[in-house]
C-alpha cells in the first residue's frame, strides 16, 4: 500500500476500533463491494474521514488486496493515472475490477469531479462506491444488512405503495398524514446498495421515496433530522420533537421546543420553496436500530417515515426547486391502505418481492440524482451548537 499520508493511521488502525466496527468494515467489503483477490482498490478519502479510511485500508492490507490511497483534495485524472500506473498497484495487470471507494464525512465532493478524474479508466471494469458521514456508527449499523435483504424489503414496500392511489400514515408520536400519489407522473426512487453500471453506489443504503401529488396533515418528527445544509447540531429529536402542519404539500406551521432546531428551520425557510414538501420517504435499513447525533443519512435510512422539505427527488424542472433539503424523521410509522391490513414499520423486515425495473418508473438512487446527499459549505445554514 503506497504511502499517502495515512501510513501511521493505518498502522494504528490494525489495533484500532472495537469488534463491531471491524465487522462492519468487513461486511461492507464483502456484502456491498463483493471484494475478491483479483480486485484492485482505489481508496479516495476526505481529510475529515482519515480515521475510517485508515480502518478500511488496514482491512485491505490484512487481506493482501492491492490498494492505492489518495486525498480527495488532490484529485485529478493526471494524479490518479500516475498513482495507478505504479508497479506496486499494477493497473495493467487488473484481471477483474477496479473498485473505487470514496470515503467522506460531512462535505461531499461533486460527482462530476470524480467522474472526470476516472474517465481515463473507463475501459476498465470500474465500480464506484461512496460512503458519507463515515464513522464508527456507520460501520456498526449502516452496512450490517445486506443489499439482497434491502432489495427484498424495498420490493415489498414498493409493491404495497405503488398499487395504492392514496393512503394514510400515522405514528405513535401523533403524526397523521393523508397522501395521494401519481405514479404515472412522479417516479419512485429506491436505494438498495446494489451496483448499477454507470452509477455510483451511495452508502448507507435502505430507502424508498417519491414526490406526493398531494399531502396534508400533521408530522411529529420524534426521530431525527438530516439536512443538506451543514450543521453541527445534535440531529436527534426524541427530547424535543418537531411538529409540522402541512396543507396541500406546504408547511403552514411548525413548532419545536429546541431553540437551535427551531432556528435551523427558520433559516431554511428563508430560501424559496423550502416550505414545500419535496419528498415522502420510508427508511428500510433494518440494521439501523438507533438515531445518532450526527446530521447523517444513517438517520434517514431508519425504518420509518420521513418528510423532506425543500428540493424534491424528481427530475429537475418537473416540480419546484430549492437550494436546501431537510428531512424530518419519525421513530415509527403505520401505513394504512384501504382494504388491507396496516403495515407497520417494525414489520418491514418481513417484506419481500420482485423489485420493479427502471422501465417501470422506479429508479436506483445514486449521488448524481440524490436530493438529500449534497452537503455544501456554500449552502451553510449552520446554527448554534
Amino acid at each position: 500500500m503506497e504511502n499517502s499520508g495515512l501510513t501511521e493511521d493505518v498502522s494504528r488502525a490494525h489495533g484500532g476500533p472495537d469488534n463491531q466496527v471491524w465487522r462492519g468494515v468487513s461486511l461492507m467489503l464483502d456484502q456491498y463491494m463483493h471484494l475478491n483477490d483479483q480486485d484492485r482498490v482505489l481508496l479516495l478519502y476526505a481529510r475529515s474521514a482519515r480515521e475510517p479510511a485508515a480502518w478500511v485500508a488496514a482491512e485491505l492490507d490484512i487481506r493482501g488486496i492491492p490498494a492505492m490511497l489518495m486525498d480527495l483534495e488532490g484529485l485529478s485524472a493526471a494524479a490518479i493515472k500516475q498513482s495507478l500506473s505504479s508497479a506496486k498497484f499494477g493497473l495493467d495487470q487488473i484481471t477483474d475490477r477496479l473498485l473505487v471507494l470514496c470515503i467522506e464525512y460531512d462535505i461531499v465532493a461533486p460527482s462530476d469531479a470524480i467522474r472526470d478524474a476516472l474517465e481515463p479508466f473507463s475501459g476498465k471494469r470500474t465500480e464506484v462506491f461512496r460512503t458519507v458521514m463515515t464513522g464508527a456508527e456507520f460501520f456498526k449499523q449502516a452496512v450490517t444488512t445486506s443489499p439482497a435483504t434491502l432489495n427484498n424489503i424495498n420490493a415489498g414496500l414498493l409493491h404495497n405503495l405503488r398499487s395504492a392511489e392514496q393512503f394514510k400514515v400515522r405514528t405513535s408520536s401523533g403524526s397523521e398524514l393523508d397522501v395521494v400519489l401519481d405514479p404515472a407522473r412522479y417516479r419512485w426512487v429506491s436505494n438498495r446498495g446494489l451496483h448499477r453500471e454507470g452509477a455510483f453506489v451511495l452508502l448507507p443504503a435502505g430507502e424508498v421515496a417519491t414526490y406526493p401529488a398531494q399531502i396534508s396533515g400533521t408530522l411529529v418528527a420524534d426521530g431525527a433530522f438530516n439536512s443538506t445544509a451543514y450543521t453541527t447540531l445534535d440531529a436527534r429529536l426524541q427530547e424535543h420533537p418537531a411538529v409540522f402542519e402541512i396543507e396541500n404539500g406546504i408547511m403552514v406551521d411548525y413548532q419545536c421546543d429546541s431553540p437551535q432546531v427551531k432556528k435551523l428551520i427558520e433559516r431554511c425557510l428563508r430560501l424559496p420553496n423550502a416550505d414545500r414538501v419535496g419528498e415522502l420517504g420510508f427508511g428500510t435499513n433494518i440494521g439501523i436500530e438507533r438515531f445518532i447525533s450526527l446530521n447523517s443519512h444513517l438517520n434517514e435510512r431508519f425504518p420509518s417515515v420521513h418528510i423532506g422539505f425543500g428540493q424534491s427527488n424528481q427530475a429537475r424542472g418537473l416540480v419546484h426547486s430549492c437550494d436546501v433539503h431537510v428531512d424530518f424523521i419519525t421513530s415509527d410509522c403505520v401505513i394504512e391502505i384501504a382494504g388491507r391490513p396496516p403495515l407497520r414499520s417494525q414489520d418491514f423486515k418481513d417484506l419481500t418481492g420482485e423489485h420493479p425495473a427502471i422501465e417501470e418508473g422506479v429508479f436506483d438512487e445514486d449521488l448524481d440524482g440524490d436530493c438529500c446527499g449534497l452537503f455544501s459549505p456554500h449552502n451553510n445554514i449552520q446554527c448554534l451548537t
